[in-house]
């Protein structure tokens, strides 16, 4: 029970975060190139997700996570969500992000570059200043 509610908040998260960049504008995390792929996939992603969190206890007759429980598998989610996002994105978009130059710094550098190319470049913005 804990693993499937692992699974949907995740499942949610994944697609709340592309809506989310994509409205805003952020290519380096984004899974598409085009808007309306990234909603699409959110739709299909989230629809069934909240679909499966309002039919809980009616498919799971015992089904209650306690709170402390359910708020570890919650956080735990949302961070691998996170982290699951920001590498997959780097992966895809590294060939057709890589000769945009980075011109923000902080989370603003993930509209033109992918993570991994935002670290290295402060990463090598630190080592000159050095």
């Amino acid at each position: 029970m804990a693993f499937e509610y692992f699974y949907l908040v995740f499942v949610a998260a994944i697609g709340v975060i592309q809506a989310a960049v994509t409205y805003n504008g952020f290519k380096g995390i984004s899974f598409f190139s085009y808007r309306v792929s990234a909603y699409i996939f959110m739709l299909v992603t989230t629809g069934p997700a909240m679909a499966s969190f309002f039919t809980w206890n009616e498919r799971n007759a015992t089904g209650v996570i306690e709170g402390g429980e359910q708020f570890f598998f919650f956080m735990l989610a949302i961070v691998a969500a996170i982290g699951f996002a920001l590498v997959l994105s780097s992966l895809l978009k590294h060939w057709s992000l890589r000769k945009n130059d980075v011109r923000h710094d902080g989370f603003e550098a993930l509209k033109e570059v992918t993570f991994f190319q935002a670290i290295r470049y402060r990463f090598n913005t630190i080592m000159r200043q050095r």
